[in-house]
């Protein structure tokens, strides 16, 4: 079985890739079309692949060309015939969509690979299917529970009230607002939230197909794999979704905010970093804020009574690990709105919390331990 000139896996019914006298190679038509489209997102380059369809149809069938190819095509050409540079004709012999079917010391023929699959690939980048773009209801108490950090409200709100484009990139210490800017823009329509330890490429894909959303939230965008990159470098930039499989190609064209959290941005591909025109970091919370945030988060998303949420607040900084999902466990298993309730779960989450040893190891079990070495 052969293997396919472009991606080099078996192809078991391809497109023939033009040669002297017999066909030099076969590829996936798939691969064939992913190309042409790779091609075509620079403008120079799809005018001329347009160009040698439009030559090649109008001069085939031409009987030398069959005859030198062995029938693996029905015209050829040189590039004094369709007056474009060897040089540019390059680009397109290393893309794997032109190919040489003869060649001396004075003279180089070429033809197209699967002429006829180019042109329905081209064919789709002119079908770009437009999104609609949703208009934003943006409420009035949108990001009340946040304490500060007034300006970044501002400016979101700005960017989303207005339409403005612009792509927001959040990074931070775990807890910090960045998860609460997320989980306020989320109570908007037209989102589609998704995980980078947990997307794909062709899952990101086929949402944006689905769902046409307005916003992306995208969470430990220090965790995306690059499959997935590659879709979001595209959309971020132009709006272009392309979706290249076995004879279906689509596309769409969204008016998208992309707004992403991370850790840290050390893992972030640098040309995805770029994408980002707002880059915000993070400091941690200080005592004062960190209280504030779980009072009015708390109070607001919880149902908890203000008093208890700033306790709640205050006895996870002191005996806890400071985080705001922390302080909502709390709040979740409290079996009545008082503080010694919350003594008493912050007690239980107390005694089974991370220890560390003597050594400096931490040591979750060391009180089972002495109490099993005791019997």
């Amino acid at each position: 079985m052969a293997l396919c000139k472009i991606c080099f896996q078996d192809v078991e019914k391809g497109i023939l890739v033009p040669g002297h006298g017999e066909a030099s190679g076969t590829v996936h038509e798939e691969c064939l079309a992913a190309e042409a489209l790779k091609v075509a997102e620079d403008s120079q380059k799809e005018g001329l692949l347009r160009y040698l369809v439009e030559y090649e149809e109008k001069h085939a069938p031409n009987d030398w060309a069959r005859d030198v190819s062995g029938q693996s095509t029905d015209v050829c050409w040189e590039w004094t015939d369709v007056t474009i540079p060897a040089t540019k004709i390059r680009s397109l012999l290393n893309a794997g969509l032109v190919s040489i079917v003869f060649s001396t010391n004075s003279s180089t023929y070429y033809s197209l690979v699967g002429r006829t699959a180019i042109k329905e690939a081209l064919g789709k980048t002119e079908q770009l299917l437009a999104a609609p773009a949703a208009k934003l209801d943006i409420p009035d108490d949108l990001f009340d529970c946040i304490i500060g950090y007034d300006d970044i409200k501002d400016e979101i709100k700005f960017t989303l009230r207005d339409g403005r484009e612009g792509h927001y990139l959040l990074i931070g210490p775990p807890a910090t607002a960045k998860s609460l800017f997320l989980m306020e823009v989320a109570r908007l329509g037209g989102t589609y939230q998704a995980a980078g330890s947990r997307v794909s490429g062709a899952g990101l894909t086929d949402a944006f197909f689905s769902y046409q959303p307005r916003i992306l939230l995208l969470d430990e965008i220090d965790k995306i794999p690059m499959d997935a990159t590659a879709v979001l470098l595209s959309v971020m930039e132009s709006g272009d979704v392309l979706e290249t499989k076995y004879k279906r190609h689509r596309g769409l064209k969204l008016k998208l905010t992309v707004f992403a959290a991370g850790n840290s941005d050390k893992t972030v591909p640098p040309e995805l970093l770029s994408r980002f025109d707002t880059k915000l970091y993070f400091s941690a919370y200080s005592f004062e804020e960190f209280v504030s945030v779980c009072q009015g988060y708390l109070s607001r998303y919880e149902s908890v009574p203000e008093p208890i949420a700033e306790y709640v607040g205050v006895q996870t900084w002191q005996h806890l690990d400071r985080d705001v999902r922390t302080a909502r466990g709390i709040t979740r298993r409290l079996r009545e709105s008082s503080r010694e309730d919350v003594d008493r779960v912050v007690g239980f989450l107390r005694k089974y919390q991370k220890r560390q040893s003597v050594s400096g190891r931490s040591n979750s079990c060391g009180s089972q331990e002495s109490s099993d070495q005791n019997h």
